[in-house]
C-alpha cells in the first residue's frame, strides 16, 4: 500500500473542506492506499476520522505567515517531517492551500511529491506567499480556479479540476408529493453567517422577490462563529431584515446538523459563494441558482438544473420558479440525475487515486 499523508485545515469543526476530505479518505482503495491525516487541533472532525479507523494525529500547524509563529512553525515542520519519515509517507496532500509552506518543507526534507488542493478564491499575492510554484500538482474545484492559476504562471499540466462530491445515499429527494401552487415557495441560502456567504445580498434579493409575489418565504440556514467580526455581520443581516420589513418572511434557522431535513424544507437553493452545498442540494432534488463564481458554473447546468446568472438577475429567476412549480420540479429531477452522474464519492476518489499514481510516476 502507498501511505498518503493529508494535512487538514481543522480538527475541531466540520466545514465543507473537512467533509470533502472525509469522503475521500474513507473511500480510497485500501488495498492500494493507506491514508494518514494530520489535524492542527482535536475535536469533532478528528474524532470522526478516528471512528472511521483513519490514522489521525494532532500536530499544531500555526499560520505560516504570522510573525508570532516563526518558532512554532519550525517546530511543527520538524514534527511533520519525523512523522512522515517514520510512516514512510510517499505523497503529501493538503486539503487547504494555506498549508502549502508545510508541504514545501516536507518535500525538501524527504524528496516526496506534494499536492495542494485549492478550494478558495485567491489573489496574485497569495500565490507568491504560499509557495504555489513549489507544488508538484494542484487539485482545484473549478475551471475558473484553474484558469486563474494558469494566468499567474502555474503550468496547466500541473492542475486537475475535480468537483466536490456528495454522499448520494445521505442526500436524497423528498419522496412525498410536492407542495401545490397555493403553498408558500421556500428559498434557502446555506452557510456560515459571514461576509463571504453574502447573506445581506440574499436579504436584498428576498425583498425584491417579495415585492413581486407574496407567496414565497426565505430561510437563512446556518449560524455565525463566536467571534466579533462574524457576530457583527450577523447583526447587520438581521438589521437588513428589519429594514425591509421581512421579519415574517425570512427565517433564521441557526446551525443545522441534519442538512438532509433542512433541504427537505425548501424548494430552491440560492448560493452566492459556491461550495459543496450545491452538490448536496442537487442530490436532494433541488434546483440551484448561483452567480458565476468558483465552482458554480461547473456544477450547475444552466437552464437545466438551475441557473447561473448575475446577482441582480437572481430575483427574477426566483419569481419565475414561484410562478411555475412544474419548472421547479422538472429542474429538481434533472439536478438529482446530474448529481448521480457527476458528484458521487466513488467517482471522486477514483479521480484522486489516478492523480496520486500519476504524481508518483512523474516524480520518480
Amino acid at each position: 500500500m502507498i501511505p498518503i499523508l493529508y494535512l487538514s485545515h481543522c480538527g475541531s469543526n466540520i466545514g465543507g473542506g473537512e467533509k470533502q476530505l472525509y469522503y475521500l479518505v474513507t473511500h480510497l482503495d485500501r488495498t492500494s492506499f493507506d491514508p494518514y491525516v494530520i489535524c492542527p487541533d482535536d475535536g469533532i472532525f478528528a474524532q470522526q476520522l478516528r471512528n472511521a479507523n483513519i490514522h489521525t494525529t494532532i500536530i499544531d500547524l500555526p499560520h505560516w505567515r504570522k510573525t508570532k509563529s516563526i518558532l512554532s512553525r519550525h517546530i511543527s515542520s520538524s514534527k511533520l517531517t519525523d512523522f512522515a519519515k517514520h510512516n514512510n509517507i510517499q505523497v503529501v496532500h493538503t486539503s487547504d492551500s494555506w498549508l502549502n509552506p508545510y508541504l514545501w518543507k516536507l518535500k525538501k526534507s524527504l524528496s516526496i511529491p506534494v499536492i495542494s488542493h485549492v478550494r478558495n478564491i485567491l489573489n496574485p499575492t497569495q500565490i507568491a506567499k504560499y509557495d504555489f510554484d513549489c507544488m508538484d500538482q494542484f487539485i482545484v474545484i473549478s475551471s475558473q480556479y484553474k484558469q486563474f492559476l494558469v494566468d499567474h504562471g502555474i503550468a496547466s499540466k500541473k492542475i486537475d479540476v475535480i468537483l466536490n462530491c456528495v454522499d448520494l445515499s445521505e442526500f436524497q429527494p423528498k419522496h412525498i408529493p410536492q407542495k401545490n401552487q397555493s403553498d408558500p415557495f421556500v428559498v434557502g441560502l446555506v452557510g456560515r453567517i459571514e461576509p463571504f456567504k453574502r447573506q445581506k445580498e440574499f436579504v436584498e434579493i428576498a425583498s425584491r422577490v417579495y415585492h413581486e409575489c407574496h407567496n414565497v418565504r426565505f430561510q437563512i440556514i446556518g449560524s455565525s462563529l463566536e467571534n466579533p467580526k462574524h457576530k457583527a455581520y450577523e447583526r447587520e443581516v438581521r438589521e437588513f431584515v428589519a429594514k425591509y420589513k421581512l421579519d415574517d418572511v425570512i427565517k433564521f434557522t441557526g446551525h443545522q446538523n441534519d442538512m438532509q431535513s433542512a433541504f427537505h424544507e425548501i424548494n430552491l437553493l440560492v448560493t452566492l459563494s459556491a461550495g459543496s452545498v450545491i452538490a448536496e442540494a442537487m442530490a436532494s432534488g433541488l434546483p440551484v441558482i448561483g452567480t458565476p463564481i468558483g465552482s458554480t458554473s461547473d456544477m450547475i447546468v444552466d437552464g437545466v438544473t438551475g441557473w447561473v446568472d448575475k446577482l441582480d438577475s437572481i430575483s427574477n429567476k426566483i419569481v419565475q420558479f414561484v410562478n411555475d412549480r412544474k419548472l421547479s420540479n422538472k429542474m429538481g429531477i434533472a439536478a438529482r440525475r446530474h448529481a448521480e452522474r457527476n458528484f458521487s464519492i466513488d467517482l471522486h476518489s477514483k479521480k484522486m487515486q489516478t492523480i496520486y499514481l500519476k504524481v508518483l510516476n512523474n516524480f520518480r
